[in-house]
Formats: structure tokens, C-alpha cells, sequence
């Protein structure tokens, strides 16, 4: 996974580059570039492969970012930069009821087809693969709030996730709808732990 992942990314980068800034003998078929500021929420849903049999939990969330989108004729990508948290609660026999929230950040590398598209309204269909990186986890039981490491609770730093959705536009807004799921462990522990995510966005366009 480690070696996968830096070669899909420049595999991305390098047909992005090829397919959108070509040159082109029309002024009409030159790449256009949006810049997106959106605004969203999402459910988060942790599958532990157990011993005992699957395990799911389900979390509410929300993220914020920012980035461009470039399309040339019926084809487009973007990398949208975005800020994640999502909250949990969990039972523990040892420690009793604990809440908290995890912070991280994505990097989205997103390709796709448009397969209309008007002057008001245009519909886009993508894929891609997202970088996700948490960053901190705070944590609230018996009275005590705890800000730690991913790592110190056996969480994983990186994850790979490939994500599918569609939005489309209306005038200087977007709407976006996503899943994503995890391609490596969301912990670091000798159990797998799958990660699957739903998100509902909204931008302005600039």
C-alpha cells in the first residue's frame, strides 16, 4: 500500500495534465477552472472485523475546504483540499461511558464525466482516490478531556480511501454527494477495521 498509493497519485496527476491542458484548436474547447469553497456533513461508519463477528459504529461529522476544478469538454478533474471532524461515544467496562472527536484533513484527487451540462445546470459523475490523514483525537471520561496522538490509541495516521459520488451545478452553486471507503485499516491494531463515509456538500463557485 505504501508503494501503491505516491504511484496512483502521479498517475493521476500526469493524465489530468495530458487530457486537460492539451492544447486545442478552439477558443470553445479551452479547460475551464472553477474554484470551489464548500461546506458539508457526513456520516462515518467504523466496521471492526472481531473474533466475535463485525462490529459497527456510526458517527456524525462535518468538513469545510477549498480547491480548484478544471473541465475540458465532457471531462474534468479537481483536488479539493478539506478540514474533517467527526464526533464518537463509546462504552468501555473498564473506564465506563467516554466521548470525544477526531480531527484530520483530506486531500481528494477526483476525475470524472460530464454528462450534461446547459448554461444553468451541469451534472458531474467522479472518481478518485482520497488521502486522509487524522491528526489529533480529544477525548473526554471522568471528568478529564485528553488530547492525544492518533498513534497512542492505536489509530491509524494515513488512510487511503476510494471515493465515488456526483454533484452537480446550479448557477454559482454545487451540490455534492459522496462515498468513500477505506482501502487499508483504519487502526493499527491486529484486527481490521473498515472505514466507510457519506457526505453531503454544498459550494459556491468563484
Amino acid at each position: 500500500m505504501r508503494m501503491k498509493v505516491p504511484i496512483a497519485i502521479a498517475l493521476f496527476l500526469v493524465a489530468a495534465t495530458f487530457v486537460l491542458a492539451a492544447p486545442s484548436r478552439s477558443a470553445a474547447q479551452q479547460p475551464k477552472m472553477d474554484v470551489k469553497l464548500f461546506v458539508g456533513v457526513s456520516g462515518t461508519t467504523f466496521v471492526s472485523m472481531l473474533e466475535t463477528g463485525r462490529e459497527r459504529d456510526t458517527f456524525a461529522g462535518w468538513q469545510i475546504g477549498f480547491g480548484p476544478r478544471i473541465r475540458r469538454r465532457a471531462w474534468f478533474a479537481e483536488v479539493q483540499f478539506s478540514f474533517n471532524r467527526w464526533a464518537f461515544a463509546f462504552d468501555d467496562p473498564d473506564i465506563g461511558g467516554f466521548t470525544g472527536r477526531t480531527n484530520s484533513f483530506e486531500l481528494p484527487l477526483i476525475g470524472g464525466y460530464v454528462p450534461y451540462k446547459n448554461a444553468f445546470f451541469k451534472l458531474y459523475l467522479y472518481g478518485g482516490l482520497v488521502n486522509h490523514f487524522n491528526t489529533k483525537i480529544i477525548v473526554k471520561a471522568q471528568g478529564q478531556t485528553l488530547k492525544l496522538r492518533p498513534k497512542e490509541i492505536d489509530f491509524a495516521i494515513y488512510q487511503a480511501l476510494a471515493r465515488f459520488g456526483a454533484n452537480f451545478d446550479v448557477a454559482m452553486f454545487n451540490f455534492d454527494f459522496n462515498y468513500s471507503i477505506s482501502m487499508n485499516s483504519a487502526t493499527t491494531t491486529s484486527y481490521r477495521t473498515g472505514y466507510h463515509q457519506i457526505q453531503v456538500n454544498i459550494a459556491y463557485l468563484f
